[in-house]
């Protein structure tokens, strides 16, 4: 899959140093969250004093500064794309709300420049959270997207009962 970046994102991505930061946005969506989570991988700005918070702002949606690695999908065709994401020095808030949740949501990555962070360089379309691993120090998050080619085809069995010609 071809995609157009920008030149500034070209720019950075191809130079030895830049002053240029790329910016993982990342939104936990579920059912029983009351507004989505957004988490973003860079203290861009400072947002509040009281209490000491640092984030991202994109688009007029608020990202929390939560220290994170991402491990972004691939563009093969053979499977679907999948992702990781390891948020560190998470808060008890953050387990509690993983612990819970009973059936899966969803999660939207999104790459931005840290000078225009209104402008989406990569997005990535709706990931389901397959599986949520933590413990005292970090939250472990595989994404997945449900691909086609995990779904069985036909989608009926040719037997006899349901195919009565066959023998």
């Amino acid at each position: 899959m071809s995609r157009t970046l920008s030149l500034g994102m070209r720019e950075a991505m191809n130079a030895q140093e830049t002053g240029e930061v790329s910016v993982a946005l990342l939104t936990l969506e579920h059912p029983s969250f009351p507004d989505p989570l957004r988490l973003s991988s860079d203290p861009t700005e400072r947002l509040s004093e009281e209490p000491l918070t640092y984030g991202t702002v994109s688009r007029g949606e608020t990202y929390i500064f939560c220290p994170m690695g991402v491990s972004l999908p691939d563009d093969l065709g053979e499977r679907a794309p999948a992702a990781r994401l390891m948020v560190e020095n998470v808060s008890r808030e953050l387990v509690a709300v993983l612990r819970g949740i009973a059936s899966p949501g969803t999660a939207r990555l999104e790459i931005v420049l840290a000078s225009s962070p209104d402008d989406v360089e990569i997005e990535y379309p709706s990931f389901d959270i397959v599986r949520a691993q933590y413990n005292a120090n970090t939250i472990t998050l595989e994404l997945s997207i449900d691909a086609l080619t995990d779904e069985p085809y036909p989608a009926r069995a040719f037997d006899p009962s349901g195919f009565p010609g066959l023998h």
